[in-house]
């Protein structure tokens, strides 16, 4: 009744449809990882290499085994890389599965399924098939070619290279994917352990025991793909996500030592290694910031910190948090660090732009008039003398017209500098409108504002901006100024009003321009009250 290996074709004719059934359960859940499309792969290349191996070892002639031998041979050259591939993606490492290396992994098999199929032609890959005559059943002895032990290299190189790979990631494998780990370690071990076996002549008359052992790989893979969820994620994927994030990540234990980082925080600080692993991260720590690292672990904490690296500043937004364990006992930190230098960089320029000009970087108008207001208010409330200057460049529009704008932005500019090397570290410059500046000097009689004046007047007239579109190779930028000053004394008939201090130097330097202009002019209270 039946062939010798009953129990052995049921358990393969088993295995086939576990496969199948897989394959269709992975299928019709829509499983849209790259894991899960080569699992369904795997799953029905797995369950023709089975159903074949079946049907040899039930076949009635040489030309039926024969025939199934190459129907085997459609699903078993590709299960080794896929196994690889499976493990690769289980772990993580789709970084490295370029569609080349993908494309390249399945040449030797292809090749090996040609020369499979074109043998009677070559015999490249078996010698001779022929009839074991001593049994009591059809059983072939297959004489291997040259490229049978190029193909049975192959196959051992990726089962080999599964193994190592499983193996080395098992340190870095959380303990609620140990089981799944375990049994994609167990579903190459099994297989490589039967391979052994048959190329040794150690399995019972011969027969091939991988399509036997199958039986049981299949079952544990579906008992995990069922019960444990074995597609739904690749457990080491938090390496992936943790190593593509963009953000620095550092893991601490309770006393700040460093647990583990991704990539993103080597580039926070370079000095990281896996030499600082199981060290404090304190002194690496201060060599980019003296904020001190976040201690409170009560709840999720956030600091702007100023980052050195390199010799150049940057901003972090530094957030830490507690790593509990299920029963909420903190077992560590979580510290992520943001680049925030772009916002705090904008904020502080937005911030500069709100008091200072965004040409000159002198305080703008409003900022300006302030400031004023205060240094007036403490000039009379102290008694002390106030003087202001108010100034423009002398026919700036000419400037403009004949040499272009950006040739009139390089004018003030050029009024900027010479001032600023005039000025007292107390006087405030500032860009009152278009071409007009102001001056606040805090401290000067009206004798002494008007000598400072002219010291400005004078230092631009002897210092030229240099210009090679100008006749000379140099461009004359002078100014007129009007003065105007509070002597800061009770019972005087100075103006006691911004306003009128601003109209008293505007008056004045009315009067500058029409006396010929780069020239000083000094305001009359008795007229201008």
């Amino acid at each position: 009744m039946g062939t010798p290996y009953s129990a052995i074709l049921t358990l393969m004719v088993t295995a086939g449809v576990i496969n199948v059934i897989m394959g269709i359960y992975i299928l019709t859940n829509r499983a849209k990882q790259s894991m899960s499309k080569t699992f369904v792969a795997h799953c029905l290349l797995s369950a023709v290499y089975i159903f074949g191996s079946a049907l040899e070892l039930s076949a009635g002639s040489l030309e039926e085994i024969t025939f199934w031998i190459k129907v085997e041979y459609i699903g078993m050259p590709f299960l080794p890389p896929i196994n690889l591939l499976l493990i690769m993606y289980f772990l993580g490492m789709e970084r490295y599965l370029k569609p080349t290396l993908r494309a390249g992994l399945f040449i030797m098999p292809l090749v090996t399924v040609a020369l499979v199929m074109s043998n009677e032609m070559h015999h490249l890959y078996y010698r001779s098939i022929t009839i074991r005559p001593e049994l009591g059943f059809l059983k072939v002895d297959l004489n291997a070619g040259p490229w049978y032990i190029i193909q049975g290299a192959y196959t051992f190189g990726c089962m080999f290279g599964g193994v190592a790979l499983l193996l080395l990631y098992w340190g870095r494998m959380k303990s609620a994917y140990r089981l799944q780990h375990i049994t994609m370690l167990v579903g190459l071990l099994l297989p490589l352990a039967g391979d052994f076996a048959y190329l040794g002549n150690l399995t019972p008359q011969g027969i091939d025991p991988i399509p036997v052992i199958m039986a049981g790989t299949s079952a544990l893979y579906m008992w995990a793909l069922a019960s444990r969820g074995l597609m739904n994620v690749a457990p080491i994927a938090r390496d992936n996500l943790f190593e593509s994030m963009s953000d620095g990540v550092l893991v601490l234990d309770m006393n700040n030592r460093l647990v583990d980082y991704n990539p993103a925080a080597a580039q926070v600080m370079p000095e990281l290694s896996t030499y600082s692993l199981g060290r404090s991260i304190e002194p690496l720590w201060r060599q980019h910031t003296d904020s001190t690292l976040i201690e409170e672990t009560d709840s999720q904490s956030t600091q702007e910190t100023l980052w050195e690296k390199d010799g150049q500043s940057y901003y972090y937004d530094i957030r830490a948090s507690v790593v509990r364990k299920k029963g909420g006992q903190e077992t560590g930190k979580l510290i992520v660090l943001i680049d925030v230098s772009e916002r705090v960089r904008l904020q502080q320029r937005l911030h500069e732009l709100a008091f200072h000009d965004g040409l000159t970087g002198i305080y703008n108008r409003t900022h300006f008039l302030q400031l004023s207001e205060k240094l007036l208010a403490e000039s009379l409330l102290n008694g002390e003398p106030l003087a202001l200057l108010l100034f423009d460049i002398d026919h700036f529009k000419r400037i403009n017209d004949t040499y272009g704008h950006d040739v009139g932005d390089r004018a003030l500019l050029h009024v900027v500098g010479v001032c600023r090397n005039v000025l007292r570290a107390e006087d405030v410059l500032a860009r009152y409108g278009g071409e007009e500046f102001v001056v606040m000097m805090p401290g000067l009689s009206l004798e002494e504002a008007e000598a400072e004046a002219h010291r400005i007047r004078n230092e631009l007239v002897s210092q030229p901006m240099a210009l090679s579109a100008a006749p000379k190779g140099f461009l004359a930028v002078t100014a007129s100024f009007g003065v105007a000053v509070v002597s800061g004394e009770a019972g005087t008939d100075d103006w006691h009003d911004m306003k009128q201090l601003l109209k008293a130097a505007d008056r004045a330097l009315y009067e500058a321009k029409h006396a010929g202009r780069n020239t000083v002019r000094v305001a009359n209270r008795t007229v201008l009250v």
